[in-house]
């Protein structure tokens, strides 16, 4: 690294020349003797002086190239464009390591990696999101969104992020067919048909049950036909209660429905605009320039990547809308509410559950139109319930 210069020595008695460097303590390197007048060499830059001092006129010498630190300095700080360069180079791979470029996911089986992806993303992990979250926060995302998950890891190294999943496994009850027990019903809702298979009916067909309610007793009477007992007493025995018990479950859903829809209509004018991300940063023209009032932007074509850092880019076409508005019909609010119901149903009733009657009710105020919903559906209520007597449970 340190500064020196190749020179060329031109002359006779080159011997003489090495010599005299040598008793005045000149290290030279390199020596190459090409024939009897013509040498090459390197020296230290800051003997230079004191060589030519000893060769005099008797000798010609010319430099070759120098290097060492100081060349190199000034050959960099001479050219300003690689000065640039290198300070973008820094300045990007600084930049990349505030951001996550890559997930790893491990150890799920029941789940997809997508699956585990989307929940990853909503609780605001993705590839192009910035490492200064909360993990534990997102552990506990994850533990509450995926089921019989038993051990959530999530370490970061460097740009890259490794999940690790530990799924539980699904311990069954068992039934001890032993024990006495009730059934009863889990759900409110109307007896529409029980049928015992152990212990007797407790409900009638058409009652109406709450949460708790024994349906199917597992206490049966029994008359006793022992000799000396009088016929008129009666006994009871305990049973494990069994059997299928069927009720109807009303719901009721109520939306608000706009009594006009507006309808967006191009007008034909359009202008193109260009959307730019950095990491979580967004930059985008229509945001500076749009002469509309309304417009729609139409996606052409999107660039993104996660290297050297994440970014994205992409056109639109902004094309100018003009609103107009149309007064909706019956049928077209039936079929939005239908729409909105099938997912309610989706969410809040059992997978096994029929649908026995659905009714729409319409009332109008102002601009809105009250959509009431009556679902009455059939489901199985019924669960066991062990027959405790006093505090224990025999």
């Amino acid at each position: 690294m340190e500064h020196y210069l190749l020179i060329k020595v031109e002359g006779f008695k080159q011997q003489e020349l090495i010599s005299e460097c040598m008793k005045k303590n000149i290290p030279l390197r390199n020596i190459k003797i090409k024939n009897n007048i013509e040498m090459t060499l390197k020296i230290r830059n800051e003997d230079f002086a004191s060589f030519k001092s000893i060769g005099k006129n008797k000798y010609r010498i010319t430099i070759i190239s120098e290097g060492g630190y100081i060349p190199l300095l000034s050959l960099i700080l001479d050219n300003k464009a690689r000065i640039c360069g290198i300070f973008i180079f820094v300045l990007i791979i600084y930049f990349q390591t505030f951001f996550i470029s890559e997930i790893r996911i491990e150890g799920y089986e029941m789940f997809t990696e997508r699956e585990i992806r989307e929940c990853l993303k909503e609780g605001g992990m993705f590839e192009g999101c910035k490492k200064s979250m909360n993990l534990e926060k997102l552990k506990l995302y994850l533990y509450d969104k995926l089921d019989n998950v038993a051990f959530v890891s999530i370490n970061l190294k460097g740009c890259l992020a490794e999940v690790k999943i530990v799924e539980g496994t699904i311990n069954l009850e068992k039934v001890d067919k032993s024990r006495p027990c009730n059934i009863v019903a889990d759900k409110e809702g109307y007896v529409y048909k029980v049928t015992p298979i152990e212990g007797i009916r407790a409900a009638d067909t058409g009652s109406y049950v709450k949460k708790g309610d024994v349906i199917i007793s597992g206490t049966v009477p029994v008359k006793s036909t022992a000799y000396g007992q009088p016929e008129s007493d009666v006994t009871e025995r305990y049973v494990h209660a069994e059997g299928k018990v069927l009720a109807k479950i009303p719901y009721r859903f109520v939306y608000n429905q706009s009594l006009y829809e507006i309808i967006k209509k191009p007008t034909g004018n359009f202008f193109y605009a260009l959307d730019l991300t950095l990491g979580e940063k967004r930059f985008r023209t229509a945001d500076v320039y749009n002469p509309y009032e309304v417009s729609a932007a139409d996606e052409i074509k999107t660039f993104k990547g996660v290297r050297p850092f994440p970014f994205s880019f992409s056109l639109s076409k902004i094309n100018e809308i003009e609103l107009q508005s149309k007064k909706r019909s019956r049928e077209d609010m039936e079929k939005a509410v239908n729409k909105l119901v099938r997912q309610e149903i989706k969410e809040k009733l059992p997978k096994n559950a029929q649908i026995l009657n659905k009714s729409l009710y319409f009332g109008k105020e102002k601009n809105i139109i009250e959509v009431a919903v009556m679902i009455e559906s059939l489901q199985e209520i019924g669960m066991e319930q062990e027959i405790v007597f006093g505090e224990h449970a025999e």
